[in-house]
């Protein structure tokens, strides 16, 4: 069984970039994880003690059109959990992989992802990435996201 690794455990590895997101729906509230290159197998999650940024649970922060900063540091491999912050952070221990991977709620979540510099070069972090947004993120680099596999069968 694999052990624990904690996702975004160091706020300053964690936190040096500023990532900016779009998904298929609002996953705001659901604990992020993340899955291995074809997204069948949960490598990492955060102990419930991990689900902290600046001293408050590391939602991410609604911005302009739709999309998300991200507070816990998350890549183009994240799912969702079927966990809110608040429940996963009062848990004594992280379940293990098998009831982890019976809750991930969307494999794929991801629309849309930017790397928009480091985050301590904003002074006013919200309204200078929502202007960016509106520009269309001008001098931000665009994150290659992983497509899911589609196996259809044809009859003869």
């Amino acid at each position: 069984m694999p052990k624990q690794v904690l996702n975004g455990s160091t706020p300053a590895q964690a936190m040096a970039s500023a990532v900016v997101y779009k998904t298929t729906r609002d996953f705001s509230d659901c604990v992020p994880v993340t899955m291995d290159a074809k997204h069948e197998h949960i490598v990492s999650y955060p102990a419930p003690s991990d689900l902290y940024y600046k001293g408050q649970l590391a939602k991410p922060v609604a911005l302009a059109e739709g999309y998300w900063l991200d507070n816990r540091g998350i890549s183009e491999h994240v799912a969702f959990l079927d966990y809110t912050y608040e429940e996963y952070s009062q848990l004594s221990e992280a379940p293990g992989l098998e009831v982890l991977e019976s809750k991930i709620l969307e494999r794929y979540p991801l629309t849309e992802m930017y790397v928009c510099g480091k985050r301590n070069s904003y002074t006013h972090e919200v309204e200078e990435l929502n202007r960016l947004i509106k520009e269309g993120f001008v001098g931000c680099r665009k994150v290659s996201l992983p497509i899911p596999l589609k196996v259809t069968l044809q009859l003869k």
